[in-house]
């Protein structure tokens, strides 16, 4: 009887576990395929935005020539001969420039004829050629796009055409103005660009596609360029190139899907979409290329995109099929355990309770009171842990000797106890290290030591930790494997973190010291990967995008520390919603609210990346600083123009293999004078040695980057350079003219 009722027993957990198996099947297979999938598309969106990358660089590289070209031709307007060797010049100076031209307004050379025009071209040997048109030209003066640039202020690209005069290739050209010495319009250069580049590219990058990834399909992607109109510009089909629009292709199709897509495209968005084409059903990504105003699209057949899915998801059915069975033969002695496991579960009650009581000795190790310093009008500092289990491995902690704030947050590997254990030496050997030293990179490789020394169980941790001199706004910081904290000022920006690694894995490992300087109201804001990995029930994580999207919302909020935190946790819940909490999560804020310098009326300082992007936050750091100065609006132009000069001359030539690296700028002030101290660890140079330029010398024959250092020298009352500890710091200054 007993064994009957076993094997009924049996029976019933293996529907059950059908059942179970059936809908795990199902929803491993999903997210597999799509995961996979995702990853398929991701490669060739990349190509796709690589491509773009490729046009706009090739176009912008075209257009400062023709740009820095055009004063040196209105300067010899008065000497014709002279023309033609500055195109030839412009066309040997670029590889990508296919010719030049200068159409000049009719009877503007009456000597040369009613009409006169220059050209000067690549051959197909790379000879440089030129020669002048005159009456034998194309009528350009009656073109619509002629009329079209000549009518605009300012130069523009063309629409593509293909050029019969020399490339015999589709060309497009960017159009500028060329003045006289009045002001009025002569003439207009254009600078040629062959597509036959990109024709091959795109060509080319198809091929590797088909060797790479599409060996045994019978379908292949492949890619095009549109032109801001639709027009094929680029495609495999060469007979579709000028002739033919993706809007008149996708009206021949039963599909409506692609022509919605042509409606995206013509409005200049970027995205993807699927489609079916002659049976086929493929995805179609496509990005808009700003500079350019095209379209570049890349189409690959699903079959491509789902087959490493559809492979993985078949092998992980296969095992989980072959795991049901394990079970079902294991489900027969866990019967024959019944009893054991109300035992066991009695013990995991009792478990639960000195569980919690952990957690409460736990959390009581981590600093709880705010503001944790009242006395200082200097700092203000937040720190939150939401655990997802009963006890965690995230920490953080701070303390305060010597007006200096010494901080940490960190990330335990693993879950439960031992993850517990080894946050709470952490937090007893930061309190002791940070004590004996200031150095952050001292403390961290002491602590490092010694965590190495007890780490029997291999786990590590993951550790930031600063020190932030709360006279000077310094701070020195070493990082351990964590993620790069935020510095939310006007806007806000990841700092550059070193690859260390991680605490209690190599006793030995160095870990570097960094160092930035914190402006006024600026908030440092660190977390654990615990925020950054959050999850929805779609397993789409919150991601370092979303934090910094969230943080440069708050910027101009002036929240206080404890504010901000719950913002941010606020975010988070919000973006999750009621999926479980799968990792801890820490957040720490600290507000630095700096005082003047010792023996200054004023002090500013602002931590770039060296970054050309990050120029704009320069802009307004300079503007906000002669604004509090009551600075007139010339000097503050002339201010904020010889800065910039500085700080972008930096970013482009002191670090050549463009290594992240941070630019730290100082702003001190007294009644009469304003001075900027920039801090930089690039390549040594000393600007006030430099030669100087001759402002009234021909475009092609000055020396590149002589013209900022003139505009620094000009605009500024003293520059100074010095090279110390392996930094150039150069100092500007400029007397307050109000």
């Amino acid at each position: 009887m007993k064994k009957a009722s076993a094997y009924k027993l049996s029976l019933i957990i293996m529907v059950v576990l059908l059942v179970m198996w059936a809908t795990i099947m199902s929803f491993v297979f999903v997210i597999t395929r799509n995961s996979t999938a995702r990853e398929v598309e991701s490669r060739y969106e990349g190509i796709m935005l690589h491509a773009n990358e490729k046009i706009r660089g090739v176009l912008s590289d075209v257009y400062v020539a023709a740009i820095n070209n055009t004063s040196v031709i209105e300067n010899d307007l008065d000497n014709p001969d002279k023309l033609q060797a500055h195109l030839e010049q412009m066309v040997k100076l670029n590889k990508y420039m296919s010719s030049c031209r200068l159409i000049f307004e009719p009877d503007f050379y009456p000597q040369r004829g009613h009409y006169f025009e220059i050209y000067a071209w690549r051959d197909s040997d790379g000879v440089i050629k030129g020669k002048q048109m005159n009456e034998d030209h194309p009528d350009f003066l009656t073109h619509p796009w002629y009329q079209t640039a000549y009518e605009r202020d300012e130069g523009d690209w063309t629409p593509p055409y293909f050029d019969q005069a020399a490339s015999q290739q589709l060309t497009t050209t960017y159009m500028t103005h060329i003045h006289d010495k009045n002001g009025n319009k002569v003439a207009m250069l254009g600078a040629d660009v062959s597509l036959e580049w990109l024709r091959l590219r795109h060509k080319r990058i198809d091929a590797q596609n088909h060797e790479r990834f599409e060996k045994e399909f019978k379908e292949k992607s492949y890619s095009f360029v549109l032109d801001n109109d639709g027009t094929y510009l680029i495609h495999p089909n060469e007979d579709l190139i000028l002739k033919t629009t993706f809007q008149e292709v996708a009206s021949q199709t039963a599909d409506t899907a692609d022509d919605e897509v042509a409606n995206h495209m013509r409005n200049h968005e970027s995205g993807s979409c699927k489609i079916t084409k002659d049976g086929v059903s493929s995805v179609l990504f496509y990005s808009f290329v700003k500079y350019a105003e095209w379209t570049v699209v890349i189409v690959v057949p699903e079959a491509i995109i789902n087959h490493q899915g559809n492979v993985l998801g078949a092998i992980i059915l296969a095992v989980m099929l072959f795991g049901l069975i394990v079970i079902f033969f294991l489900s027969r002695a866990l019967i024959r355990n019944i009893d054991q496991l109300r035992k066991t579960t009695a013990q995991k009650a009792g478990i639960e309770q000195e569980l919690k009581i952990a957690s409460h000795i736990q959390q009581s190790m981590l600093p709880k009171k705010y503001p944790p310093y009242p006395e200082r009008p200097d700092v203000d500092i937040y720190g939150e842990i939401v655990t997802a289990k009963e006890v965690g491995g995230d920490l953080y902690d701070y303390l305060m000797h010597d007006n200096k704030l010494f901080f940490c947050i960190g990330d335990v590997s693993g879950k439960g106890v031992p993850a517990a254990l080894m946050m709470a030496e952490t937090i007893s050997l930061f309190r002791c290290e940070a004590m004996l030293d200031t150095d952050p990179s001292n403390i961290i490789s002491r602590m490092n030591k010694t965590l190495c020394d007890t780490n029997d169980s291999y786990m590590f941790v993951t550790l930031f930790l600063g020190v932030l001199d709360l006279k000077t706004g310094q701070l020195n910081y070493s990082n351990a494997g964590h993620e790069p904290p935020m510095l939310v000022g006007t806007l806000a920006r990841f700092i550059y973190v070193d690859n260390n690694i991680p605490l209690g894995l190599r006793p030995e490992w160095e870990y570097t010291n960094q160092t930035i300087l914190m402006d006024r109201n600026e908030i440092l804001f660190m977390y654990t990967d615990g925020y950054t990995e959050a999850e929805t029930a779609n397993h789409e994580q919150f991601g370092r995008d979303r934090i910094s999207n969230r943080a440069n919302r708050l910027a101009d909020l002036h929240l206080d520390a404890r504010q901000y935190a719950h913002q941010h946790f606020e975010t988070v819940q919000n973006f999750v919603g009621d999926t479980p909490q799968n990792d801890d999560i820490s957040l720490m804020a600290i507000r630095y609210l700096s005082q003047p310098a010792y023996g200054s009326l004023y002090h500013r300082c602002l931590t770039l990346g060296n970054d050309v992007e990050e120029v704009v936050e320069l802009t307004a750091f300079v503007n906000s600083i002669c604004q509090d100065l009551k600075m007139n609006e010339t000097a503050t132009t002339y201010t904020t123009l010889a800065v910039e000069e500085a700080v972008v001359n930096v970013m482009k030539y002191a670090y050549p293999d463009r290594e992240p690296s941070h630019i730290i700028l100082e702003a001190e002030a007294n009644d009469l004078m304003l001075t900027f101290i920039l801090h930089d660890k690039g390549m040594p140079f000393d600007a006030t040695k430099a030669a100087e330029v001759d402002v009234e010398q021909q475009a092609e024959q000055r020396v590149e980057g002589g013209l900022g250092i003139h505009l620094m020298r000009h605009y500024m009352d003293h520059i100074s350079y010095e090279r110390k500890n392996d930094e150039n710091i150069l100092t500007m200054q400029k007397i307050i003219e109000k």
